[in-house]
This record gives C-alpha cells, structure tokens and sequence, in this order.
C-alpha cells in the first residue's frame, strides 16, 4: 500500500522550525584515526549576509556540489581532499576540514597545507586557527613531539578511552595544535570529541575579543573618577549658582562619557560572559589530568583565562558602579542648585512684598491727599451753593457755619467714595 504523505493539523509558530532545529545545529564529522582536523574562526564582516551565502553558493557549484538548502546555518561538502564544513554563528563564522590520507600528516605545516586546500573567500576578519592530529596509540610519542613540552596540557578524556593534548601556542603559521590519542574510541564519539576541542578554541578566542575592550577603558574610568573626586570636593566648597551650573556642565560631560562607553562595551562584555560559560561547559570533560607531568587542559586553560575574563567582569562593574555615582552626584549637585534657587527666589519675593507694602503705604497717602483735594474743590463747589441760597432768602443757618459744617460730610463722602473706586466694581457687589 501507498503511503500517504502527511500534513501537519495545526498552523505552525513562525519560529518552530528554527527552535526544533536547533538541536542538530551543531553537526560533527565521525571518522576514525588517523586523521586531521583544521579549523577557522572568522568574525563576521559587514557585507550583508545575502552576499555571503552568495559567495558560498558559488565555491559549491565551482566544485560540483550542491549549495546549502535556503535559511541554513551549516553546510558540508564532500571534496578531493576530504570533507569540508562551514557553519554560521552569531558574530562569526567557521571553517572546518576533515583530512586523510596524505593530507592528514602531521608533519606538514598547516598554515602550508591550507595554500593546497580549497577555500571559499574569507568572511571577515580571522580570528582563530586550530590544527587536530587525531592519531591511534602506535604514533602518539611522535605526534606529542610536536608539541611545546614547557607548556604542556594532557587530559585523559573517558577514564582512558582517549588523550588529548596540546600548549595552546600558535605556530609560525599561527595554527594552534592539538594532538587527540584514540584508545578505543567509536567513531562518532571521536567526532564529537573532535568538534568539543575545535569549540574550545574559537569560544575561548571569541571570549577573550572583551580583554582588549577592558584594557582601552581603564584609562577612561580612571579618568573619569578623577574628574568626580575633584568636582565632589569643589562641590563642597562651592555655594553659588553660577559655580553649581559650571559643575553640572562637567558633571553632564563626564556622564555622557561614562554612557557611551556602556553603550560600547555592553554586548562585547555580554558576549564575553556567554562565550566563557560555553567554553566552561567543554572543558568540564577535560578535566582529569593524563599524568603527573602536565596539568589537565581544563584547569591549564581555566588558570590563563580566569584572569582575563575577571578583567571584563570588574571593568563592566567599574562603568556600571561609575555610572551610579555619577547619577547621585548630580541629583546632589541638582539639589543644591535648587537650594540656590530657592533662596533667591525667596529673597526675591521678600523684595517684591516689601515693594508691594511700600507702594500700598504710598498708595493710602495718595488716596489720602486725593480726598483732600477733591474735598477741596467740593467744598468750594457747596460754598458757591450755600451763597446761592442765602441770597435767596433760604438758608436757615449763617454762610459760614453751614460751610464748615459742610465739610467733615463731603470729606466722609469722598473717601467713600474712592475707598468704592479703589475696590473696583465686583468688590462692590459684596
């Protein structure tokens, strides 16, 4: 009967092949030795990724096979000279060769060895080069040969199962060399073994990419730290706005300073801490020693590393601590300018209500020779009145009694009257 293909039932996550396929996502050559791996690290560059992809395409089809299905992160092919392998990560990118045969000697220099190799255009910037003898026990006194005795690390990987050893110095090509002694190990098992040891040293490399970055800032920091002892002590000293607006131009430009270098440094030191945690986890099966003679692989690397991954740690709490107090002291500096501020503008009201009480005192006085003056007139007005009417034969009292009686009333009157003026009309209502 026929099978029938089948569909899945349901509308799949936009990311579920991606997340499902990042289980295989790191492939291995098995093989069996002798044999020879050689590895490269490239970062990547900054041609886009769809040129890139283009460019490995084309280095498949020069050699007859076939380009990498659409949105795939690694890639093998099977060459005249052995298998070869490029695989995609985040910030960088590796090539890996699997040689036999005459290739896989030894004794050949790889950095010469590559001139004879087929190679796609490089991506980026090279990083790091690893060079694995994988050889059976009959040749292992001749392959440690190889190797800087001084320097040595030798671990036994399996209780015995293989050996691996290596001085982690690059040759004169600049390949790092690794002898790897299989006692009885499967195939696959030494493949695996194989891509650990090639991740070992391009994670370490990539985790070691912060160093420089520490290195470049601690001059900063120090700078910057000065600046702020100083500023803080002038801080203390200082009372007036101008010298608070001066310190704060400062405080601004040693903060924005200080930011732009967390900006910088954020992901290379973020990286730094992932890319050591990785290589923390490969080198947990490297960890028995083979002998009293060298130390095991992961405590030899864990010794020369530790110092420079506690570098980017301290230097990444340095900017972020340096930060901190950069922000308490301006709150500091922002407080006392508002203090200043609020000083002044105290002084000023008390200026302006002193005005104010003097020019409502000058006001009354005003107001008062104002009464005195239209009272005056008014006066004068209800002379003319009362003469009028003692002619007439109408005024009951002498002219000039009734003048002086007429005075005190129309003085009342017109300070009532402007006392209303002076109120306005809707403080009249009330």
């Amino acid at each position: 009967m026929a099978s029938v293909a089948s569909t899945p039932p349901f509308e799949p996550h936009p990311a579920r092949h991606a997340v499902l396929t990042e289980a295989h996502s790191r492939p291995f050559f098995p093989f069996a030795a002798p044999a020879r791996l050689i590895g490269l690290a490239f970062l990547r560059g900054a041609e886009p990724a769809e040129k890139l992809r283009e460019r490995l395409d084309a280095f498949a089809r020069s050699h007859g096979r076939s380009p990498a299905p659409e949105g795939a992160r690694h890639h093998r092919h099977d060459l005249p000279q052995g298998l070869f392998r490029w695989e995609e990560h985040t910030e960088f990118m590796t090539f890996v060769f699997l040689l036999a045969g005459e290739h896989a000697r030894f004794e050949a220099p790889a950095a010469d060895l590559m001139r004879s190799l087929p190679l796609p255009e490089q991506p980026g910037p090279h990083l790091a080069s690893i060079d694995i003898a994988l050889v059976e026990a009959a040749e292992r006194e001749k392959a440690m040969q190889r190797l800087r005795q001084s320097i040595l690390s030798h671990s036994r990987i399996e209780t015995g199962m293989a050996e691996v050893a290596s001085d982690f110095a690059p040759d004169e090509g600049g390949f790092v060399r690794v002898v790897v002694v299989n006692h009885g190990m499967t195939e696959r098992r030494l493949g695996a073994l194989a891509r650990d040891i090639t991740e070992i040293e391009f994670y370490r490399t990539m985790a070691l990419l912060g160093l420089p970055e520490a290195q470049r800032i601690g001059p900063v920091i120090r700078d910057v730290e000065q600046g702020l002892a100083k500023l803080t002590a002038e801080l203390v000293h200082r009372q007036s706005l101008s010298d608070g607006d001066a310190l704060l131009a400062r405080l601004t430009m040693m903060t924005a300073r200080v930011e732009s270098e967390i900006a910088r440094t954020t992901f290379r030191f973020g990286a730094t801490r992932a890319y050591a945690a990785i290589l923390a986890e490969r080198l947990a099966t490297m960890a028995e020693p083979a002998g009293d003679s060298a130390p095991a692989i992961a405590s030899f690397l864990e010794r020369r590393n530790a110092p420079a991954f506690r570098t980017c740690e301290r230097m990444e709490d340095n900017l972020a601590g340096l930060a901190a107090r950069l922000t308490r002291a301006s709150g500091l500096l922002r407080t006392r300018i508002d203090v200043e501020l609020a000083k002044q503008n105290n002084a000023l009201l008390a200026a302006m209500a002193e005005r104010t009480r003097l020019q409502l005192r000058l006001q009354e006085t005003v107001e008062g020779l104002s009464v005195a003056a239209i009272s005056y007139y008014v006066v004068g007005l209800a002379g003319y009145l009362l003469k009028g009417a003692k002619e007439a034969k109408v005024l009951p009292l002498p002219l000039d009694l009734a003048m002086g009686l007429s005075v005190p009333v129309i003085v009342a009157l017109m300070w009532v009257v402007m006392r209303r003026l002076r109120r306005g009309p809707d403080d009249s209502r009330h």
